[in-house]
């Protein structure tokens, strides 16, 4: 599906593994489409199915239904990204900069990794280096309240969509849902904490 504000933040697959502490073949993004911040944070991405993925070798043999805790997972990443974005936005307005800047920063590095000739690798080396320097963050779920409508089958786009509904502390939920070809295939809210990655992960 192709909601409405499409597009303006694509972030490919190299920056998605930057963001996320997931690492294939658990990472279950592979782009980032769309954020926006109001009226309520919202970020879209997806995944492309392929009949090469592994899980399909038991899920089910002789026909290739995607197993639906993957969508949970993807839509749980997706969550993840949200929340990571918001918090380089808000990093950026803590130092009083435009929180427009943390987007113009993600899609210049993304530009980098399309070997994009407008890419500034000056700017990109030094967000990286923040990135490396500032302690990453991860989603620990807390609640999962999520419906199945529709199987998914491999060479299907799946669309993910996550909103920010809530917000207390570390404490945050998100109304999630997955679409293919513009068809919801799940729904749901999804509650989780932010905490500071341990040392010995970074």
């Amino acid at each position: 599906m192709r909601w409405d504000f499409q597009g303006n933040l694509r972030l490919g697959s190299n920056v998605v593994e930057l963001l996320l502490p997931q690492s294939r073949p658990f990472l279950m993004v592979d782009f980032v489409d769309s954020f926006h911040a109001d009226p309520a944070p919202t970020l879209d991405a997806g995944r492309h199915i392929s009949a090469n993925e592994a899980y399909f070798d038991g899920h089910f043999p002789g026909m290739h239904i995607w197993p639906g805790t993957l969508t949970i997972e993807g839509m749980g990443q997706t969550s993840a990204l949200l929340m990571t974005v918001l918090m380089m936005r808000r990093a950026a307005a803590a130092e009083g900069a435009d929180p427009e800047l943390a987007m113009s920063r993600l899609r210049n590095l993304d530009l980098g990794y399309r070997m994009h000739p407008g890419h500034r690798a000056d700017d990109a080396a030094d967000l990286l280096q923040r990135m490396r320097a500032e302690p990453p963050w991860l989603a620990i779920g807390a609640s999962i309240e999520v419906k199945f409508l529709r199987p998914v089958f491999a060479g299907q786009r799946l669309d993910y969509r996550s909103r920010l509904t809530g917000e207390v502390g570390n404490m945050m939920r998100f109304d999630v849902e997955a679409v293919v070809d513009g068809t919801p295939v799940a729904k749901g809210t999804l509650s989780g904490a932010r905490v500071s990655r341990p040392p010995a992960l970074t």
